[in-house]
């Protein structure tokens, strides 16, 4: 074992949580300039249609004098005043362009851009921190919850960045990197344990294969939970909106329709059910040569099954008629059923599989 690499492997960690903060921040500043651009937007809709109407009804009184008639055009010149001019700081003095909030649509651009630049930068910085705690190791750096909870973190951040390109999930940025720095500051205030050697029983080449795939299908799991709750939310939204109980405004204007989101909840899903069940047949191949059992109901065991129990419960009533509605619902159930499985039975439940190291 390594002690400089082990150091160096901290680092990299401590870098990407710092960073991942920063892509937060960025990605909150991107919803709070895209709500004050629609906030602008309406604003200035609100008042044209405020100068119409005073027009309207100046043209049509009977009997306006000349005088009366400039008096009414005034008025109605001050309410169009109220739209952003030219250099006002709300339109684009290089294009000329003075339609509202033309500069806070580019600063929202702006700061999604930085967001997902940072976030790149934290998936490089995490993967070099596995790598180099792997080396430091000298096995696969997935012994521990500590490991797994980095090595879920880096999973979790290029499911990310590949389904922007792929899913067009750019809505999820701020939910997204702030659920990462979650995660890696209870991996290092909590969860952290120094490198070491493993147990007889992880020495394996099943260590690699059913650990990699149970934290690549977390990771995607971890993802669809998060536009599952983001689908709840809009789909609220948006039955308060047709029942006239809210408009259509704040930061939930920003998101895609709750069936948009919904859809990239399934595909996402849908990618990681098989994933889940594939490390659940290699984790009982590798029960049977390590303790001559291919089931034998250990915590872990169970509630693994448990898990993908619930995401196939998910997976049916999507296509079952009636049940449409209720799929985000069962998708955080099984959710739980996941973070129970990997938090939990470490901490509450003795087993086979409590590996948590601390």
């Amino acid at each position: 074992m390594s002690m400089t690499l082990a150091s160096l492997s901290d680092n990299f960690v401590h870098a990407a949580t710092s960073v991942v903060a920063l892509a937060m921040l960025a990605h909150a500043a991107e919803w709070a300039f895209t709500r004050e651009r629609r906030t602008a937007v309406q604003s200035a809709e609100r008042a044209a249609a405020k100068a119409t109407r005073t027009t309207s009804g100046a043209a049509d009184a009977v009997g306006m004098t000349s005088a009366g008639a400039d008096v009414a055009a005034e008025s109605a010149g001050g309410g169009v005043a109220v739209l952003p001019r030219l250099g006002d700081g709300t339109g684009d003095p290089t294009t000329g362009d003075s339609t509202p909030g033309t500069t806070r649509a580019d600063r929202a651009d702006m700061f999604s851009r930085i967001g997902i630049a940072l976030t790149i930068l934290t998936a490089a910085l995490l993967g070099a921190g596995v790598v180099t705690r792997g080396l430091a190791a000298d096995r696969v750096p997935w012994g521990n919850l500590y490991e797994f909870a980095v090595t879920g973190s880096f999973v979790v951040t290029v499911a990310y960045l590949v389904s922007l390109r792929k899913l067009r999930t750019s809505f999820l940025g701020l939910p997204l990197t702030g659920f990462i720095l979650v995660l890696l500051g209870i991996a290092i205030t909590v969860l952290y344990i120094p490198v070491s050697g493993l147990i007889p029983s992880l020495q394996s080449y099943w260590l690699a294969i059913h650990v990699s795939a149970a934290v690549l299908a977390s990771g995607v799991f971890t993802l669809g939970a998060v536009a599952s709750v983001l689908q709840l939310v809009k789909a609220r939204q948006e039955r308060r909106a047709l029942a006239g109980v809210g408009g259509a405004s704040g930061n939930l204007t920003n998101l895609p329709s709750s069936e948009a989101i919904e859809r990239i909840a399934y595909r996402l899903h849908a990618f990681a059910f098989p994933v889940w069940t594939f490390a659940m047949i290699a984790g009982a191949i590798w029960a049977a040569a390590a303790w001559g059992r291919y089931w034998g109901w250990d915590p872990k065991e169970t509630w693994m099954f448990i898990t993908w129990v619930c995401y196939a419960a998910y997976l049916h009533a999507r296509s079952t008629a009636g049940w449409r509605s209720k799929v985000s619902w069962i998708s955080l159930v099984a959710y739980g059923a996941l973070l129970f499985n990997l938090i939990g039975v470490n901490f509450l439940i003795s087993g086979l599989h409590s590996y948590s190291g601390l």
